[in-house]
């Protein structure tokens, strides 16, 4: 399986001053949680509801009925008590049992498809989840180094300023420059905790729970395989393309259903009677009975299933043509957000805090004058900001690949 992230067992500790301790977890065990969190359980549920529902529809739609009646019989110059007894049993005719059950079983099978999508669905959303809060991280990790360096700059030119070596309009310049750096670091507070509480969605945590993502930044792997292979198999195993495929026969089922109920049903039955009279009478009748299927034969929703499998049919072409037009997209964006990645100098991005530190001594030593240093620490930190957001850029792109592909690109 391919993975952006290389999980390693360190605890780390969060970045916020708090006396919660965070929870360490790696790429693996983030994984593993998504696959218990509320959203999965929930299409288990489905799919529990959906086999119940198949129980029901095999069984027989009509149970046996048993009738009483007792009333005078008159006759003979005297009126006797006569009493009834009935038992009788509606048969189903047309198929209307085996009808009920093939749309219950396309309704589990639909079911299940969708427990399996998300399924998915979870694991992609917890690697971004994770992936992002890495990148925030480091991106916070930048700022609480710029801002130490900023301060530092600022408590030197002060000191120069003292010994009448800067003027007062640099110092000032200097001090604003730290100020926006501690507002950064503190904006960069925010988002490193909002992408751990993203991560703590993905995987169903607790509204308490705080996490630690264990974990480094590797590079992304190129796409397997050719791009048009890729697009096929896709279009052959994305579960919005089976899905679709299932709702079609859940439709037709519909329309076996609908027809098979337009058929009457045969009513069976046998009937005692006794009447107490000086012979004691006795009687046993047989009955059987079927409604005329003229006025009404289930018309309307025979003719309603039809309508709805042929929008079904519309729905499914049209979902085939989102899809690949999604993975197409998918697969573009992700080859450019590999290509910005690749465009930056890891040497030059990777080690900012060496890089101003030797640009403030270069700057101390007279190498640099202060318009230089100045222009070269905005350069290097917007350097380095915009490899993080190219990084936030390729996650999001390979996330969105493997939602487009699905069963294509494995985590």
């Amino acid at each position: 399986m391919h993975k952006m992230t290389t999980a390693l067992a360190v605890v780390g500790t969060l970045g916020l001053a708090t006396s919660t301790r965070a929870e360490p977890i790696t790429l693996d065990q983030a994984l593993e949680r998504a696959t218990h969190r509320p959203s999965i359980e929930l299409t288990k549920l489905d799919v529990d509801a959906a086999r119940a529902s198949a129980r029901g529809a095999a069984l027989p739609l009509h149970n046996p009925e048993v009738s009483a009646g007792a009333g005078p019989q008159f006759g003979a110059g005297s009126i006797q008590l006569q009493l009834q007894l009935g038992l009788s049993q509606t048969i189903e005719l047309g198929g209307k049992r085996a009808a009920r059950s093939q749309v219950a079983d396309a309704q589990i099978h639909g079911a299940e498809l969708a427990s399996r999508s998300e399924v998915i669905r979870s694991r992609v959303e917890t690697w971004r989840a994770f992936e992002r809060a890495l990148v925030v991280r480091e991106r916070l990790t930048t700022r609480r180094e710029v801002e130490l360096l900023a301060l530092a700059l600022a408590d030197a030119m002060r000191k120069a300023m003292r010994a009448g070596g800067t003027t007062k309009l640099r110092v000032n310049v200097v001090i604003a420059e730290a100020g926006r750096a501690t507002q950064e670091r503190i904006g960069a507070e925010a988002e490193d905790a909002t992408a751990r509480a993203a991560l703590a969605e993905a995987i169903g945590a607790s509204a308490s729970e705080r996490l630690e993502p264990l974990g480094t930044l590797v590079d992304a792997p190129p796409l397997a395989g050719n791009p048009e292979d890729l697009v096929a198999t896709a279009l052959r195993d994305h579960p919005t393309v089976v899905a679709s495929i299932n709702a079609e026969a859940v439709a037709y089922a519909h329309i076996v259903d609908a027809d098979a109920r337009g058929h009457a049903d045969l009513t069976v039955g046998v009937g005692y009677a006794y009447a107490p009279d000086p012979d004691g009478s006795h009687a046993v009748v047989g009955t059987l009975s079927m409604p005329l299927a003229i006025r009404n034969h289930n018309q309307g929703e025979r003719a309603a299933a039809r309508i709805a499998a042929k929008r079904v049919e519309v729905e499914r072409t049209y979902a085939r043509v989102e899809v690949e037009r999604s993975i197409r997209l998918a697969i573009s964006n992700y080859q450019r957000a590999r290509d910005a990645v690749a465009g930056f100098d890891r040497e030059v991005t990777e080690k900012l805090d060496e890089n101003l530190a030797a640009a403030q001594d270069a700057f101390s030593k007279g190498g640099l004058d202060f318009v230089e240093l100045t222009t070269t620490q905005r350069d290097l930190i917007a350097s380095r900001s915009a490899f993080l957001d190219a990084r936030l850029a390729l996650v999001d792109a390979w996330a969105d690949l493997a939602l487009a592909t699905s069963l294509a690109v494995k985590l």
